[in-house]
């Protein structure tokens, strides 16, 4: 290393010095070792700038480009919704199995019915990505031959972010802070649900053959909620589309007692099964309130029930 050190040095004293002395026109040999030590400053200074363009978080972050986000949902298997021609329900839910660079092939997995028929435009939601160094969670393409099962599309004509709830969802952690008792029902103010088996529960103190203890709270939210229930706890009258009534028991820190509170909705989505449990999605579209003899008053003039929020 010594003798490597001392050949560089008569190098740069030597020759390179000399070079560099009568191509500058300089007199002192010392001044071109200066110059000479500028240059190497300004070559790693810039190499040092190369380094931090190509680290920097902003460019991991960029998440690639937006035409490669339907290849990247067809490879995690990802659901995605199509909203109908409003725009504001979910008409189909579907995932890419095939993406190509002029068409995509989609399985449906969910129709609420009304599926797209070709040559109409479809708006399709998934989770948020980050693409082109900015958050998307749509695309719009053209519908190219539909049936029963499957759809092909376009390939997408444009991509946004469109903002999907109204309501901000709560995750739900600990299980023992809330119980849930469902019911597959219309509301009915002659039927008493205060004293009636429900159809679904979530509880995980039950001791009993109910099975309520194996099921759980995914997240609530001002609009609705969202159970995991074991399949075999679940009755074959549970579908999407069909309406529900709820008694809700929330925690109250405060108090230190579970507060009832009396919901009605519908199930607006099913999904999975294949772990042994289903994942439902419910909308709430009215609230109640219980009577002395074990009925419900129910007030449908909002949205989701006030008592929740």
């Amino acid at each position: 290393m010594e003798t490597l050190l001392a050949d560089l040095q008569r190098y740069v004293d030597g020759p390179l010095a000399e070079m560099l002395t009568s191509m500058f026109g300089l007199e002192d040999p010392a001044q071109a070792r200066v110059l000479l030590a500028g240059a190497l400053a300004a070559v790693a200074l810039a190499l040092l700038l190369l380094a931090w363009l190509l680290m920097r978080p902003g460019r991991r972050r960029n998440g690639g480009r937006v035409e490669d986000i339907p290849s990247r949902l067809s490879s995690k298997g990802a659901v995605l919704d199509m909203l109908d021609a409003a725009g504001r329900d979910v008409a189909v839910r579907c995932v890419i199995t095939r993406a190509g660079r002029r068409k995509l092939q989609c399985d449906i997995v969910e129709s609420s019915g009304s599926t797209p028929q070709e040559g109409e435009a479809a708006t399709l939601l998934f989770a948020p990505a980050t693409a082109g160094g900015s958050k998307t969670n749509s695309f719009s393409a053209t519908v190219s031959k539909s049936d029963s099962d499957r759809l092909v599309l376009e390939a997408p004509h444009s991509f946004g972010y469109v903002k999907r709830r109204e309501h901000v969802r709560k995750r739900v952690m600990d299980q023992q802070f809330i119980r849930v008792r469902l019911w597959v029902s219309n509301r009915d103010s002659d039927f008493p649900f205060q004293d009636a088996q429900p159809d679904v529960g979530v509880n995980s103190y039950a001791q009993d053959d109910s099975g309520h203890e194996a099921n759980t709270v995914i997240n609530i939210s001002n609009g609705g909620m969202a159970l995991s229930v074991r399949n075999q706890n679940l009755p074959p009258t549970c579908i999407s589309g069909v309406p529900v009534v709820m008694n809700i028991f929330l925690f109250n820190f405060r108090e230190k007692e579970f507060i009832p509170y009396w919901c009605s909705g519908e199930i607006r989505s099913m999904e999975g099964g294949d772990n042994g449990y289903t994942r439902i999605g419910i909308a709430f579209n009215g609230s109640g309130t219980p009577r002395d003899d074990g009925c419900v008053d129910w007030d449908t003039g909002s949205s989701y029930p006030p008592s929740v929020r």
